[in-house]
């Protein structure tokens, strides 16, 4: 059937027959009518009717249903709504995001957003957040499957030769307008070689843009070693798990992924004790021994008490891939009491985040972003901004988070909470 024909002529209701009877399936509606919004419209009443339930709530959305499955999703029919509330003001030295940034939390935990509301007065009121970004750059694994140990060993030491990464890095630049091609890790692993790309990629997080120039440098290096090598080299894997992409890795500690950044906070002891009611050495105390002695007891990358939780209510109320929370909140937090102050550090080598593309273009993300005033948001810089924000952001919910446990509040808070 004509796409005219279909949009003019066919009812809503015939549609939804014909899905439930199998005659279409739901990815048709969004490639033959012309009105985005009504596909969305009858793969709800479709469900409705199969399943007897209403969808009332998740149909009143205002997103733009044509922008949303070109970049974001497919088969859509509306919208989940998550509860975003205002934490409060951030104020933040660091080298890109230099001022004060009011913070806004997605989440459905209750109390999260009331404690990191409370740490961020009293780091504005009394203390001293400080950021800088100590590395960047999106990483992504290509893994390339040689004849045998030798080949790999020959491919090794070409790619660490000046010869070879002027190839990869030529080839990669030609796909991309954005993305600029810093380094490429070798390790060999038999008769495989995982190709480890670094790149810079401008405003966007960059996963895709990286992943799209690496095969292509990588597919441009085998044809080369094998017709002028004579070498039987193929490309096995467009993401080798090296990366490491939404896994926890120590690859990610160590080397980074995204922007690496370190937070710090300053509060004089006295002003901790008013602020938050309870003993900085109880937190000093606790620190050690939660977050690294239980850490390594448990076997966990993150020595840390909840950057997840942060980073979630982050990354959904900005438009950011929540699934990289899992490398995210592979983070280090280390406190110490000196000179009258209580310090908090917080090392975050993982921030994958973004100030365009993906789900920054979403009306409610692109609305939160906004009110941070970063400026050309699609500036490196502003990338970088942002990703302060978060580690700043980060290192006082820790900071509660502490004081909290250290005055055994944490039970009590939560069983106040509406249960059931």
């Amino acid at each position: 059937m004509k796409q005219d024909k279909l949009d003019n002529y066919t009812s809503d209701s015939d549609i939804v027959n014909d899905l439930a009877s199998g005659k279409r399936k739901p990815h048709d509606l969004y490639a033959t009518l012309q009105d985005k919004s009504r596909a969305a419209r009858i793969l709800r009443m479709y469900l409705e009717s199969s399943t007897g339930s209403k969808l009332e709530h998740i149909g009143s959305a205002t997103i733009d249903y044509k922008d949303t499955l070109s970049r974001n999703a497919e088969n859509v029919i509306g919208a989940a709504q998550v509860p975003l509330g205002y934490a409060g003001r951030l104020k933040v030295e660091g080298d890109y995001a230099k001022g004060t940034y009011p913070i806004l939390f997605a989440t459905t935990e209750g109390r999260l957003v009331a404690g990191a509301s409370r740490a961020l007065a009293a780091t504005l009121k009394f203390g001293r957040m400080t950021t800088r970004v100590i590395r960047d750059g999106m990483a992504r694994d290509i893994l390339v499957r040689c004849e045998d140990l030798s080949e790999a060993a020959a491919l090794n030491a070409f790619v660490n030769g000046a010869e070879g990464f002027k190839l990869l890095q030529d080839e990669f630049s030609k796909h991309t307008r954005h993305g600029s091609l810093s380094s490429v890790e070798c390790y060999p692993a038999g008769r495989d070689v995982h190709l480890r790309f670094i790149a810079t990629t401008g405003a966007a997080m960059g996963m895709n843009m990286v992943t799209i120039a690496s095969s292509s440098a990588a597919r441009a290096l085998v044809s080369f070693m094998n017709e002028s090598r004579k070498m039987h080299l193929e490309v096995l894997g467009e993401s080798g798990n090296m990366c490491a992409d939404k896994k926890p890795s120590y690859i990610d500690v160590l080397r980074g992924r995204g922007v690496s950044v370190i937070a710090e906070v300053r509060i004089p002891v006295e002003r901790l004790k008013q602020a938050f009611g309870c003993d900085p050495n109880a937190m000093l105390e606790l620190e050690k021994a939660k977050n690294h002695i239980g850490s390594e007891l448990a076997g966990s990358n993150a020595f840390n008490a909840h950057v997840a939780n942060t980073l979630a209510a982050m990354y959904i109320a900005y438009g950011q891939d929540p699934a990289q929370i899992v490398e995210g909140s592979q983070a280090i937090t280390d406190v110490a009491i000196k000179s009258g102050f209580f310090y908090l550090w917080l090392y975050m080598p993982a921030i994958e985040v973004g100030t365009i593309g993906g789900g920054t273009a979403r009306e409610t993300q692109k609305e939160a972003l906004g009110l941070l005033n970063l400026g050309d948001l699609g500036s490196d810089a502003s990338r970088k901004a942002f990703a302060e924000i978060v580690a700043a952001t980060c290192a006082a919910n820790e900071l509660n988070l502490l004081a909290v446990e250290a005055s055994s509040t944490l039970a009590k808070s939560h069983s106040e909470l509406k249960r059931g």
